[in-house]
């Protein structure tokens, strides 16, 4: 089926016949009408989010509004975002993987991608009663403590055998993706230095010429803990909170773009480093992560330590951080949002990294 790969391009056809193969409407009823607005403005880097409402011709069975993701139309962004097979990921996991998942995740109503242009679509329930969970503004360890209590059921389910339930996931250690990655860092860690300088302390500037050399080493111990399958982005951009409102879930992650199989600490450091304010981290970190061991403990997972844990959570806070500078040197950043999420992102990582001496662990 043809698709439209832009907001401009929706219409009354395309979306009555997504509707009506998903059997979302009733004998006989059809899209009039439709309206949408951007939602995605200073919110993400890599994608164009559109929220839909619709008109019916008779009282609707459908949905009122959807929301419908699209490849972002900057062309740095852009690149990258297919350099690294993040839009072919998300479409894969709405088509073949969400069904086998027992954790809050939005109801798809199509995914499709055209490899040509490298653009997609993923149409989705609009889940408006929530609240979208804030990076810039960080937030807090209550909350964080929900985003564990979805991201372990998942590590779990795969816990040790994802390779051998999903053969063909991206892998945090595949050659490919280690090329890739390694190639983008190596361009872009200069251009962090010259665009945000002050984040990068005299200790961190000498350190970063041996940290950029070991990076591939770096990305094969990640592969060398125990893997599972991961969300990959968890950070808070990327929650829907329920705010304690009767009938929600206490949390939803959307954008399933960096789906892979990894050295699961890499989810729970991604949200501890990237959308906790340093002080707020500090004070929860233990807690967060003797949590999410006992969680995994409930699920089934036996024999993971909390010293194992971290151990775990240094090496993958070590592989994050060049994840922070790529984004901070690579990354369009034109509008004030775009640049504060690359600042916090840095601020945040590299206090963290301090924090836990994780200078000894470079190769």
């Amino acid at each position: 089926m043809s698709f439209p790969v832009s907001p401009e391009g929706l219409n009354k056809e395309w979306l009555n016949k997504i509707l009506d193969e998903s059997g979302s409407l009733s004998d006989g009823e059809k899209v009039t009408n439709f309206s949408f607005e951007n939602i995605s403005e200073g919110v993400g880097l890599l994608g164009v989010v559109v929220r839909i409402r619709l008109t019916y011709n008779k009282s609707a069975t459908g949905p009122t509004s959807l929301v419908v993701k699209f490849a972002t139309d900057e062309p740095e962004n852009r690149e990258l975002a297919n350099t690294m097979n993040l839009y072919e990921r998300e479409v894969i996991f709405f088509n073949e993987i969400a069904k086998g998942l027992d954790i809050p995740i939005p109801k798809c109503y199509f995914a499709a991608m055209d490899f040509d242009s490298g653009s997609d679509v993923i149409v989705l329930e609009d889940l408006f009663e929530y609240s979208l969970g804030d990076q810039i503004g960080g937030i807090t360890a209550r909350q964080a403590f929900m985003v564990v209590d979805v991201v372990a059921p998942l590590h779990a389910k795969y816990w040790g055998k994802g390779e051998e339930t999903f053969p063909d996931m991206q892998r945090i250690d595949s050659d490919d993706f280690i090329e890739r990655s390694v190639n983008s860092f190596y361009i872009s860690w200069e251009k962090a230095l010259e665009r945000f300088p002050e984040f990068f302390p005299d200790e961190l500037r000498d350190a970063l010429p041996a940290y950029v050399n070991a990076m591939e080493n770096i990305y094969r111990e990640m592969g060398n803990r125990t893997k599972t399958v991961i969300h990959g982005d968890v950070r808070m951009d990327n929650a829907l909170f329920g705010n304690d409102i009767p009938g929600l879930l206490p949390v939803i992650l959307i954008d399933w773009q960096n789906i892979m199989i990894s050295n699961p600490l890499y989810d729970i450091g991604w949200m501890m480093f990237t959308s906790l304010p340093v002080d707020a981290r500090r004070e929860c970190e233990k807690d967060i992560l003797e949590h999410y061991v006992n969680q995994l403990k409930r699920e089934g997972v036996e024999d993971y330590s909390i010293e194992q844990c971290e151990n775990d959570y240094d090496v993958a806070l070590l592989f994050i951080l060049h994840f922070t500078i790529l984004i901070a040197g690579l990354f369009d950043i034109s509008t004030e949002e775009k640049r504060r999420l690359a600042e916090t992102g840095l601020e945040r990582s590299i206090a963290a990294f301090f924090d836990r001496d994780c200078l000894k662990l470079i190769p």
